[in-house]
C-alpha cells in the first residue's frame, strides 16, 4: 500500500495541486494579513476553514482522478493489483496533503502571530488545524468519488457550493452534529475564537463550550470510514480481476 500511495503523489509531483499545499497557506495568511492588520490570525483561520481549505480539498479529489478519467481507467485496470488497493492509495495520498497543509497552515499562523498579535496560541492553532484535518477527511472519497461519476469541473463547483452553503447552517445548535459540514466550523471555534462569520466570540457564548468535540469527530470519522467503504466495493466493479 505505501508504494501505492507513493506512486499517485508523485502523479501529481510537479502540478498545482502539489503546489496548493504550500501555497495555499500562504496566500491565506497573506490574505488576513492585508485584510485585517494585526488580527491576521483570526482573519485567516475564518477564510481557511471556511472557503481556501474547502476549495484545496475539492482540487486535490479531483486532480487525484482526473488522469485516469481521461484514459478511461485502462492504465490502471492492466495492473496486476486489485483496484481496491488504488482506491484506497488515492484516498490516503489526499488525505496526507490534508494533513501536511493544515501543518503548514499552523506554523504560518504561529509566526505571523509572533511579528503581529498573538490572538490565537499556538497549543490552540494546533489543535484547531488537526481538528480541522479530522473532522474534513470524510470530504476526500466523496469528491474523488463524485469527481468520478460527473466529472473535474462539475465536482469541484459541487462540493463548493456544499462547504459554502452549509457550513454554517446548524453549528450554534446542539444537533450541529447533523450538518457533517457544519462540524469543521462548530469544534475549531473554542480554539479560534471566533464565529464562523468572523466576528469574536463572547466570553459568555456557549460554543467555548468543548464537550461537544470528541463526539463530532467520532461521528466525522464514522463517516469517512462508511463513505470509504461504499466508495471503494462500487470503484472496485469496475473490473473482475482476481488473485
Amino acid at each position: 500500500m505505501f508504494g501505492i500511495v507513493q506512486s499517485e503523489i508523485l502523479k501529481v509531483k510537479h502540478t498545482f495541486s502539489m503546489k496548493l499545499i504550500f501555497i495555499a497557506p500562504f496566500a491565506t495568511l497573506l490574505l488576513g494579513y492585508f485584510l485585517s492588520g494585526s488580527s491576521v490570525q483570526y482573519a485567516a483561520c475564518n477564510w481557511w476553514y471556511t472557503i481556501i481549505f474547502p476549495m484545496t480539498i475539492s482540487i486535490w479529489c479531483a486532480d487525484i482522478i482526473k488522469k485516469e478519467k481521461n484514459t478511461k481507467f485502462q492504465n490502471i485496470l492492466c495492473l496486476s493489483t486489485h483496484l481496491w488497493k488504488i482506491w484506497i492509495g488515492k484516498n490516503l495520498a489526499v488525505i496526507i496533503f490534508l494533513f501536511v497543509t493544515n501543518f503548514f497552515m499552523w506554523i504560518g499562523c504561529t509566526v505571523f502571530g509572533y511579528f503581529t498579535t498573538m490572538n490565537i496560541t499556538p497549543l490552540n492553532g494546533i489543535a484547531g488545524f488537526m481538528l480541522l484535518f479530522l473532522t474534513c477527511i470524510w470530504q476526500v472519497p466523496f469528491i474523488i468519488f463524485i469527481s468520478d461519476k460527473i466529472g473535474y469541473l462539475s465536482a469541484i463547483l459541487l462540493s463548493l457550493a456544499g462547504n459554502i452553503l452549509l457550513f454554517s447552517i446548524g453549528c450554534r445548535e446542539n444537533v450541529f452534529f447533523i450538518n457533517p459540514y457544519a462540524i469543521p466550523a462548530r469544534i475549531v471555534c473554542p480554539f479560534f475564537g471566533i464565529y464562523p462569520n468572523g466576528l469574536l466570540l463572547e466570553n459568555d457564548s456557549p460554543l467555548w463550550n468543548t464537550d461537544c468535540i470528541l463526539p463530532a469527530v467520532i461521528i466525522s470519522l464514522i463517516l469517512a470510514i462508511l463513505i470509504l467503504v461504499i466508495s471503494t466495493i462500487l470503484f472496485s466493479k469496475r473490473s473482475n480481476y482476481h488473485e
